[in-house]
């Protein structure tokens, strides 16, 4: 199963049953229905409600993976979210598939979480897109958007020349390498836009 998820043609994954120890190998019947059932597995998931809960704190990101459409293997975006509930606990929230990053492809997703029932979002983590900050601004209104650090970092040290460290300590101290203001330690009620020491992130 795993090597058919892989992309492992049908003839393959029967050649490995095969020398596991299974004579009769696997029928692209059954490699058919087995990829059916997960089908609906992955359905049920990525359409479940999310009402009853608040996720505050809301991490989106996309990686690219090679797909085939239409006879044809092109690069395809896959977006995740990810919630964090007030109570520090982490839930993928949807993900979704399309052509590129683009603002449109990134309003229909988070259009189709909030449609789920996804609410009380107060701050979205993600990298400096310009099309996710105007579907951030667009769809979930008072929320705000906070740089990832993650993605920060990695675009700071991409412009280090290779024949320097790759990294070494800023003159003022780490706190300058945020371009964010400082965070809040003060309740996060007072901004829906600040951290306090109780945010899952501070931890």
């Amino acid at each position: 199963m795993e090597a058919d998820l892989h992309g492992v043609s049908t003839r393959k994954v029967d050649d490995l049953v095969r020398a596991l120890g299974a004579d009769s190998g696997i029928s692209k019947s059954e490699v058919s229905r087995i990829c059916a059932d997960l089908d609906g597995e992955v359905s049920a998931f990525r359409d479940r409600s999310l009402a009853g809960q608040s996720f505050p704190y809301v991490f989106v990101d996309a990686t690219y993976c090679k797909a085939r459409v239409n006879r044809r293997v092109v690069a395809q975006a896959v977006v995740v979210a990810t919630g964090v509930c007030g109570d520090g606990r982490r839930e993928v929230l949807g993900f979704a598939v399309g052509d590129s990053e683009d603002g449109a492809f990134w309003t229909a997703f988070l259009r189709s979480l909030k449609a789920r029932g996804l609410q009380g979002v107060q701050l979205v983590i993600a990298d400096a897109h310009l099309g996710l900050q105007q579907a951030v601004a667009a769809v979930m209104a008072g929320a705000a958007v906070q740089r990832c650090r993650v993605h920060f970092l990695s675009n700071v040290l991409a412009q280090v020349p290779r024949a320097q460290p790759r990294w070494s300590p800023p003159p003022s101290g780490p706190s300058s390498l945020n371009p964010m203001p400082p965070m809040s330690t003060t309740s996060s009620t007072s901004s829906p836009g600040c951290w306090d020491a109780s945010s899952p992130s501070s931890r």
